[in-house]
């Protein structure tokens, strides 16, 4: 059962300016004591596997990390042997308990006494039920991360999850821009600083578009430093804006010369500088011909890393607001 009574339930605002409704953040806790009650009315038979973490944590609308706790929670208690490889699977034997049905009309029936003996009236505390159910049932917000590269939206949305404590939907750029329906709903948009500009044409008025701040990775930034000072780096785009974003980042953390080309405008001058180059450096939303990826003396795909800090003023608060 979810608690109802007596637990504190966290909140997240969402909205322009990070401001707007109010919606329920499940804990740990919260996703512990649910899955207790599926388990004892046999949601789940027992010796079979739990839904995956992901599953969960979608169906649920919480992240899955916070699911991941719930389910380790679990198998301390005794509910589910949780391994590596085959996942969690439910005990023959479960540990007593109470359904949460009987927990949660007691305390009804608890605040009801109380309300009665200060005075309140039946359809005062009728309202009052509805208004706190309306509230803590309503749709979690939809939290989308916006990315151009499949490898790109995988790699970025695990780092944004591992801190984030909603669930967070992954789509690439070209499917958002296929079709206006796909982010109608949206409350949230998630993407990168250098995809902002794309992203707020495709973002619907009711969504708060929130840009992070991702860098290069310590992989990228490892393979630049170590580059001899007489080094040529040659930088291969989509267009001029990724292409200066790549000779940046190679002057940030190198004294090698950088020299750049967009290799569908100009084959010939892109497979020149390949070949001249000590190491290429391109992005993975570039799909370099084979043939050209093979002349390359070195290629170096730029990973990305979420700066400490790079949810910016994007935060799931563990506090209700004011």
């Amino acid at each position: 059962m979810l608690p109802l009574f007596g637990e504190r339930l966290t909140w997240a605002n969402v909205g322009r300016g990070g401001l707007g409704r109010r919606a329920v953040m499940l804990s740990a806790r919260d996703i512990e004591e649910a899955l207790k009650e599926r388990l004892l009315r046999g949601a789940y038979p027992r010796g079979s596997l739990l839904p995956s973490v992901r599953t969960l944590a979608a169906e649920l609308g919480t992240s899955p990390s916070t699911v991941g706790r719930a389910v380790q929670e679990l198998a301390r208690q005794g509910w589910v042997t949780a391994t590596s490889r085959r996942g969690a699977v439910v005990l023959p034997d479960l540990p007593d308990g109470a359904t949460g049905m009987r927990e949660a009309e007691a305390a009804i029936r608890r605040l009801a006494v109380r309300w009665r003996l200060v005075g309140g009236d039946r359809a005062e505390f009728q309202k009052l039920i509805v208004r706190v159910a309306d509230e803590v049932f309503q749709p979690a917000p939809r939290t989308v991360f916006l990315e151009c590269n499949p490898v790109d939206l995988k790699e970025c949305l695990d780092q944004i999850q591992a801190e984030a404590s909603v669930h967070v939907e992954p789509m690439l750029l070209n499917d958002a821009a296929a079709g206006p329906d796909r982010l109608a709903d949206a409350s949230v948009l998630l993407t990168p600083y250098f995809h902002l500009a794309e992203v707020r044409k495709l973002a619907p008025n009711s969504a708060h578009v929130v840009p992070l701040n991702f860098v290069a990775s310590e992989e990228t930034m490892r393979a630049l430093v170590e580059l001899p000072a007489n080094s040529l780096v040659g930088v291969l785009a989509l267009d001029a804006r990724r292409r200066r974003l790549l000779e940046a980042i190679v002057q940030q953390y190198s004294a090698a010369t950088v020299l750049g080309a967009l290799y569908d405008d100009d084959a010939e001058a892109a497979t020149e500088l390949v070949k001249a180059a000590d190491l290429v450096l391109i992005t993975n939303a570039a799909e370099l011909p084979g043939q050209l990826a093979a002349r390359a003396k070195r290629l170096v795909r730029v990973g990305w890393a979420l700066e400490p800090g790079g949810l910016g003023r994007w935060r799931v608060s563990a506090e209700p607001p004011p």
